[in-house]
């Protein structure tokens, strides 16, 4: 029965992830024909993001010392704000020039991303089925921005360099989450102290880049109230989406692994460019929709090899319980070695799930 509660309470989680993620895609390709300011708009949803956490913090959260220190703040925490930060703005500002199927093609090779900053780092080692990996989503890439008619070069170096900020952010993002030690293994604290750098990282380039535009445009400042008040409801509402999905993205990362979330990802994929090809209107050619199969193959085979990596890991963790339970290493050897071998393997197991 507890296993079923489990299953049913990692559903709910996914499809609410589906629901805000979807919802928040076309809301905002919508809501940036309406109103240029694709930066200013993250800027409030953060910010509003920043308001609700830290008044529902207050009052929920008794006063005492905070989990975490300075050192920890500016090492751990400032990083994975302002990749945050970096991968949301760029993300809504490529909606300005590309459509939804292309974002959402270009988003999905930042699994890719990850791969390679994991070898260059040193968490995984480099593998022949890891270049495979890689080929094929890149290789799919290609394939489906091939003559596609609403191909936009700067809009598709925004998603792109978008894509690889968030490959970094979402792997010190899982290192936070789901190291209890760090003290942030709570969805609440981490969007609390989270929350803060990613709005100062993002509020200098949208006043700088759009601040003065926005306020001479002839649909905001210079409109009538009727008009502006529209403009705020939308942005209001975009900025309510973004809340929600925030969580959902944060829940589901913490409460399972970067498997569930990526296996997830890729059905969230499919079902947003179907819905952009039959209520968008966005034409995908021959090559195009080869390109979309080359590069889920790839996606595929990478959550597939991640899922094995963990069926090993398990496998060696209940081997070694098995080992000191029965106590077999302190007087055999040759298990010690066994142990110490297994102990190796393991560890190179959990550094290859981030």
């Amino acid at each position: 029965m507890t296993n079923v509660k489990y299953v049913l309470s990692i559903l709910g989680q996914i499809l609410f992830y589906y629901s805000c993620s979807i919802s928040l895609t076309f809301f905002n390709k919508w809501c940036f024909s309406k109103f240029h300011f694709p930066l200013m708009v993250s800027f409030f949803q953060m910010s509003m993001i920043g308001h609700v956490v830290w008044f529902y913090r207050g009052i929920t959260k008794p006063s005492g010392k905070d989990p975490i220190s300075w050192e920890m703040f500016f090492k751990r925490v400032c990083p994975t704000a302002i990749a945050a930060s970096m991968d949301i703005g760029l993300s809504n500002w490529s909606f300005m020039y590309i459509t939804v199927s292309m974002y959402t093609m270009c988003k999905s090779t930042c699994i890719v991303f990850i791969l390679i900053a994991a070898i260059i780092f040193r968490i995984e080692k480099p593998k022949l089925l890891s270049i495979v990996v890689i080929g094929l989503i890149s290789l799919g890439l290609f394939m489906f921005t091939y003559k596609a008619t609403s191909f936009n070069l700067f809009g598709f170096i925004l998603v792109m360099s978008a894509s690889a900020i968030g490959g970094v952010r979402w792997v010190l993002a899982q290192i936070l989450l789901q190291r209890d030690s760090l003290g942030l293994s709570n969805t609440l604290e981490f969007v609390y102290y989270v929350n803060p750098v990613m709005v100062a990282t993002i509020m200098p380039l949208a006043l700088g880049m759009e601040g003065s535009d926005m306020l001479l445009a002839p649909n905001f400042i210079l409109a009538e109230r009727s008009q502006q008040l529209h403009i705020v409801m939308i942005v209001l509402v975009a900025a309510v989406l973004a809340l929600l999905l925030t969580f959902s993205e944060y829940i589901l990362l913490s409460n399972t692994s970067s498997i569930t979330f990526s296996i997830s990802g890729i059905v969230k994929e499919i079902a947003v460019l179907g819905l952009a090809s039959t209520v968008g209107g966005d034409r995908l050619s021959g090559i195009n929709m080869g390109g979309l199969v080359v590069c889920l193959t790839g996606i595929s085979l990478h959550v597939y090899l991640k899922y094995q990596s963990t069926k090993v890991a398990e496998s060696k963790s209940h081997t070694l319980q098995d080992l000191h339970e029965n106590g077999i290493e302190m007087d055999n050897p040759v298990a010690k070695v066994e142990k110490r071998a297994l102990l190796d393997s393991s560890d190179s197991a959990e550094e290859n799930d981030l």
